[in-house]
């Protein structure tokens, strides 16, 4: 599943987008669009941590904040989502390399565009994506691992929990601890690993991971310190240069 956000001040406009990238997108993935109909919207969101956004498709010139502003906020608040602009001009192409975008649209839009586009990122994010094959009724199934937040265990099953439910199979977390440890995954407690980009909060026996309370075991809590000091110490020196 992708999950892609629509960001334009122009309800036309973004029902366009959303038809055009959904057609262009249907061969590769099921995707599933969310529409902001301004930049606050999706400021809202990212402050009440409702932003579950893959892709945030933006509009650059919009009243109030606009489209370079909120990429501004988006990066300067380390939020790991890709944009591509969408814009009436070629003006603010320079301001891609600044945030980072993919790519810049220019509108009117051109669907031929659009699909040579969305075909380069789909097979960019493949790429770059680390994956963890698992077998689960004798098939293979690949798990994404930086959409994982969490992976727990009841006896010998183990559960990889993200945005979209979650996917059981049979191993042993001892051997995944070892395995994805690489990826930014750590031991809390004996039934949980944890991918330390999705904590948003941790205190001495609890910690919260995409919404949910994980507990933190008397064996781990001084490990777990070291390493969520580690990653704000980590944090602090990107943010500041």
């Amino acid at each position: 599943m992708l999950y892609i956000g629509i960001c334009d001040d122009e309800k036309e406009c973004r029902s366009q987008v959303r038809e055009l990238f959904s057609r262009a997108l249907f061969q590769y993935d099921e995707i599933e669009t969310v529409l902001f109909k301004n930049a606050v919207e999706v400021i809202k969101a990212i402050e009440k941590d409702e932003f579950c956004i893959d892709l945030l498709l933006l509009d650059i010139h919009m009243p109030g904040k606009s489209g370079l502003a909120l990429a501004e906020y988006i990066r300067m608040n380390q939020i790991d989502v890709d944009i591509i602009f969408i814009t009436v001009s070629h003006d603010h192409v320079f301001d891609g390399y600044t945030y980072q975008a993919f790519t810049y649209l220019l509108k009117p839009l051109d669907y031929e565009r659009i699909k040579e586009e969305v075909k380069r990122y789909v097979e960019l994010k493949n790429k770059n994506t680390d994956c963890l094959h698992i077998r689960i009724n004798g098939r293979s199934e690949k798990v994404i691992l930086n959409q994982v937040f969490y992976i727990s265990a009841v006896g010998r099953k183990v559960s990889f929990h993200n945005r979209d439910g979650e996917l059981s199979a049979y191993a042993k977390l001892g051997d995944l601890e070892e395995t994805l440890e690489e990826y930014g995954f750590f031991r809390c407690h004996q039934s949980y690993l944890i991918n330390k980009k999705f904590v948003q909060s941790h205190s001495r026996s609890v910690l919260t991971v995409a919404g949910e309370e994980i507990p933190v075991s008397r064996r781990y809590i001084e490990s777990v310190r070291n390493i969520m000091e580690a990653e704000t110490q980590g944090n602090v020196k990107e943010g500041g240069g």
